[in-house]
């Protein structure tokens, strides 16, 4: 499944950048990408309502459906402020960036129209970094860390991009309790990231 994906991104990426798509899709581009959001959503959902027991099981009240976000929240906002002494940004605006947690449309809009558009741009970048790395790290951090682990480096698009990887490689449970993740970070974003600015 991995490897899949990774030779998915390179080989869109490789069509792509040498022109070889049609323009069709090129100019669909993101029409096709939010039909097939909706679709794997669908798709999970169908996976998750096969199984009357695990569905009940899957939706019963569980303490992580608060701590993983919580703790998602904490430790990235303590990631933004420990890597403002690495990089040349003052712990506000790193932690600002950091508070994007992955949705890179937003944050970066918002903080080159308040702050500046050097920033807007680092939260972009960082955050679709984060994004793609959650994609590949998954696999990992659910085998060695454990399904709840995996959960966190997905921040706020554990709701939508990360979610299929999620149910892949930690099971139901932890997409469940990923999705709720996405859907709190965001609907909190918007908030938090303005205590940074």
């Amino acid at each position: 499944m991995l490897i899949i994906l990774i030779v998915s991104v390179v080989t869109g990426a490789f069509l792509s950048f040498n022109g070889l798509l049609p323009e069709v899709l090129v100019n669909n581009n993101g029409l096709l990408v939010e039909a097939m959001l909706y679709l794997m959503l669908f798709l999970i959902g169908f996976d998750l309502g096969t199984s009357r027991a695990g569905l009940k099981a899957t939706l019963k009240p569980d303490r992580y459906l608060i701590i993983v976000p919580a703790g998602t929240i904490a430790g990235t906002i303590f990631g933004g402020f420990l890597c403002s002494f690495v990089i040349d940004l003052s712990a506000m605006d790193s932690m600002a960036v950091a508070s994007g947690f992955g949705w890179y449309s937003f944050s970066a809009v918002i903080l080159a129209k308040v702050k500046s558009a050097e920033l807007g741009a680092i939260a972009f970048l960082s955050n679709v970094i984060r994004e793609s790395l959650t994609l590949v790290s998954v696999p990992f951090i659910a085998k060695y860390f454990g399904q709840y682990a995996a959960i966190a480096p997905g921040g706020a698009t554990t709701m939508d991009v990360t979610l299929p990887v999620i149910e892949k490689f930690a099971g139901r449970r932890a997409a469940l309790i990923g999705f709720v993740q996405g859907v709190l970070l965001t609907g909190l974003t918007p908030f938090i990231i303005q205590l940074f600015i």
